[in-house]
């Protein structure tokens, strides 16, 4: 299949992210396995963000900046429209890299089949929200298309690798999509190809707030109008899974955003559409009713 080694372009989108970005790329710049070039799109910052970027004068970094904020995905899309590598890393910007993720992925991928010019490893997940810490450790079974009908962990951001050719083959991510856009891409990228996975947390996600509901509603709009129909080709009882995941994701967004009637709602009617979930769904449901009660208390 060809090494990865033989060139890997980085690409960090940030927007207004200066010290942050900094950190980023400091865990780019301690890999084993060095990134050959390392693409910052600066998605219109008006914080000095590339700027302070350029002080670092790394010759392997070249700095893509946008004249108008256009969001993460398109900021991905301009970095793997100028990369040079035959790889794609993504790493977002207020995240980090353990020191070995490029060399433990870019090796495994190196041995892997044709079929799997991608893949993804686990993650730490930083919530400064709560001050509390926990892996993420997918496995084989969590990166199929059945998996992917119940949502999306992970965490393409901060883990992907994969070739060029890959992008070429089912397109860049979706502009359109101010969230969700990893979960979009598995959908049109896990029919045709199958995803690596490494379970070793490899990457560090620093979580401080949670996504407005506005841009999870307006993305799960656009995911639904473009992916349904293709879920309930594979099956009725698919696309009910389906529409039932949907209810879950705005029923998240809407608990985050605390309209807690408002998510219960929206977790009733995702249960109603398929109410054969695993007991992890309705465990989850139980404690967030119960935080719920708490917070009105």
């Amino acid at each position: 299949m060809g090494a990865p080694a033989d060139k890997i372009s980085v690409i960090i989108p940030v927007f207004n992210r200066r010290r942050e970005v900094l950190r980023a790329i400091a865990s780019v710049l301690r890999q084993t396995r060095p990134a050959d070039e390392i693409l910052v799109v600066d998605d219109a910052s008006s914080d000095g963000t590339a700027e302070a970027v350029a002080e670092l004068r790394e010759k392997r970094i070249r700095v893509l900046r946008h004249s108008q904020n256009r969001g993460a995905a398109a900021a991905r899309n301009t970095g793997i429209e100028a990369a040079q590598g035959d790889w794609i890393a993504f790493l977002d910007s207020d995240d980090e890299w353990d020191q070995r993720k490029l060399a433990l992925q870019s090796d495994a991928l190196a041995r892997a089949p044709a079929e799997m010019p991608a893949g993804v490893t686990g993650y730490v997940i930083q919530d400064y929200r709560t001050g509390q810490k926990h892996s993420v450790s997918p496995t084989a079974r969590d990166a199929t298309l059945e998996s992917l009908v119940w949502g999306c962990f992970l965490g393409l951001g901060s883990t992907l690798l994969a070739r060029r050719a890959a992008f070429a083959a089912v397109g860049v991510l979706d502009p359109d999509l101010p969230r969700l856009e990893d979960w979009e891409w598995l959908m049109r990228y896990l029919p045709r190809y199958r995803l690596g996975v490494l379970s070793e947390p490899l990457a560090i996600v620093h979580k401080a707030e949670d996504p407005s509901f506005g841009r999870v509603a307006a993305s799960l709009s656009r995911i639904r109008e473009k992916h349904r129909d293709d879920w309930y080709r594979r099956s009725w009882i698919e696309g009910r899974k389906f529409d039932s995941t949907l209810l879950v994701e705005e029923a998240a967004a809407r608990y985050y955003a605390r309209d807690h009637a408002g998510a219960a709602i929206l977790a009733m009617r995702a249960v109603a559409t398929y109410p054969f979930r695993g007991g992890k769904f309705f465990a989850t449901l139980i404690q967030r009713a119960a935080g719920a009660r708490n917070a009105k208390g």
